[in-house]
């Protein structure tokens, strides 16, 4: 009987690839939520903010893949967004935009440029921001609440500020050898 549950447990995490890699996107999602709701103190308009709320999404897809770089930046989106607004004003495709953030991050530091360095972080934050937020995340603003053309204008600039900022800061983070010896057992 304990032997079905613990092949069941394993099936279960199998596209985390181990429990630490479970634990850890969960920290980053809550995390995620944390920075979400500390940022949302520094709201210019209603489609522009300066948040760094994408960083440990970004962080989740580069060590543990695209899927669980996904199903963080979904339980991020989904609990954040329940917690502060209500399961009712739920947009999808902000939830979607979100997810590709972590999603396109794994994608290009495991398959595109899988050899760290320098650039490869700064390509994958600025991809990641380019499609889940200057894309995904403005199109689901300009169709749920016509968002002006001047906002989204000013949103695409914030937000190439923002991937600036998280590569210097995810470069550093990644050549820590703290980090380094903390997640060599979570690459999938």
């Amino acid at each position: 009987m304990q032997k079905k549950k613990n092949d069941a447990l394993k099936k279960d995490i199998k596209v985390f690839g181990n429990p630490r890699a479970l634990c850890t996107a969960a920290l980053l999602a809550a995390l995620t939520v944390v920075i979400s709701a500390i940022c949302k103190s520094f709201t210019v308009t209603m489609s522009v903010r300066i948040t760094f709320e994408n960083l440990p999404l970004i962080l989740s897809g580069y060590i543990l893949g695209p899927w669980v770089g996904l199903l963080t930046g979904l339980c991020a989106d989904l609990t954040s967004t329940a917690a502060t607004y209500g399961l009712g004003q739920i947009n999808p495709i902000l939830t979607l935009g979100s997810a590709s953030v972590g999603f396109i991050a794994g994608i290009v530091s495991h398959y595109i440029i899988p050899k760290k360095s320098a650039l490869q972080m700064f390509i994958c934050v600025f991809s990641s921001h380019i499609i889940g937020n200057m894309i995904i995340k403005t199109l689901g603003l300009y169709i749920y609440y016509r968002t002006p053309p001047v906002e989204i204008a000013v949103r695409i600039l914030v937000y190439l500020g923002i991937a600036v900022f998280e590569s210097i800061i995810l470069s550093a983070i990644i050549k820590s050898k703290g980090i380094t010896k903390a997640i060599g057992d979570l690459k999938l």
